[in-house]
């Protein structure tokens, strides 16, 4: 019964992060200036990796939920699965952390950003490289070619169970530490050095940076941030605390915090839209247009219907 209603919310949001995805795809594709704009090209990316995600990845997941086991039953189907979730997870959470990184630099800094060359190059494009290839290729390594230890898979479990290489020490420990706790860590640290600086420039009479012509982009990175922070922080916490003090501390909700975790690619698209106001004004308009030419049929159809009773009536 747990299992169908999970299933039954997952599915409802995993619909609704799929047209929205839809929908501002079409919008970028539709302004090329707009596109063009550097600020935009690294939560584009974002986003593209969620959509792959929201294809290919949770699918899976509503399957497991819906039928309480993995269909179709395999080893190899578990150890893609593992690998996908683990490596859209992870390149997600580099992603943040870049973007975090990316917004100092375009805010503070943005003559480096935006001069042509080498330095534009090193600090735009090659670290969205390095995010979208790294952990692709370190759990390829992790979880499929790894010949330290042979994965045990559970078709009854979420994610088929975990991988036989977070029991063998250090490289489970590498995993957790360097991949998800330094990405989060850096997206807090980066986000509180940001409040603080805004504030502290706010408060100053001579304010050495122009607001309002960064207030969009700095909202909009506090939006997307904020859903990542909010999501990984308990998993990781309660992780933390497992692995340092209380091997058993929240053992039987650990499932839960996994399963809320996927809530993270389906509420970013929603996250993302709220962040282009131009876009959802257009939504906004689109819909009352509609809504104002509907009434106008409405009033017809109302007004051959009395006209029709009224016939009748004389008639009779």
């Amino acid at each position: 019964m747990f299992y169908r209603i999970e299933f039954s919310l997952a599915l409802i949001f995993e619909i609704q992060a799929i047209c929205i995805s839809l929908i501002i795809f079409i919008y970028f594709a539709q302004k090329p200036a707009t596109r063009l704009k550097q600020q935009h090209h690294s939560w584009l990316v974002l986003l593209i990796l969620n959509f792959v995600q929201l294809i290919f990845d949770l699918p899976v997941a509503l399957s497991f939920y819906y039928r309480g086991r993995l269909w179709p039953e395999s080893d190899a189907f578990c150890a893609w699965w593992v690998w996908l979730s683990f490596s859209c997870d992870t390149t997600a959470l580099f992603l943040m952390a870049w973007i975090s990184i990316e917004r100092n630099i375009l805010v503070f800094h943005s003559q480096n950003m935006t001069q042509v060359g080498w330095k534009k190059w090193i600090l735009h494009v090659l670290p969205l490289i390095i995010c979208l290839i790294w952990a692709p290729i370190v759990y390829l390594i992790l979880i499929v070619s790894n010949s330290q230890c042979t994965n045990a898979w559970n078709y009854e479990t979420l994610l088929c169970g975990p991988p036989c290489y977070t029991y063998t020490g250090f490289l489970g420990i590498y995993d957790f530490v360097f991949n998800v706790c330094v990405s989060l860590g850096i997206n807090i640290l980066v986000n509180a050095l940001l409040i603080i600086r805004v504030v502290r420039e706010k408060m100053s009479h001579q304010p050495a940076i122009n607001w309002r012509r960064h207030r969009k982009m700095i909202l909009q990175f506090w939006a997307i941030s904020t859903l990542h922070i909010a999501l990984w922080s308990p998993l990781v916490i309660v992780s933390l605390i497992q692995m340092t003090a209380m091997p058993s501390f929240m053992a039987d909700q650990y499932t839960t915090l996994e399963y809320i975790l996927y809530y993270m690619p389906l509420l970013l698209p929603a996250t993302c839209l709220s962040a282009i106001p131009d876009l959802v004004n257009k939504i906004m308009n689109f819909g009352w247009k509609r809504r104002r030419n509907v009434a106008p049929m409405d009033d017809i159809h109302e007004t051959r219907r009395r006209t029709a009773v009224v016939s009748v009536r004389q008639t009779l």
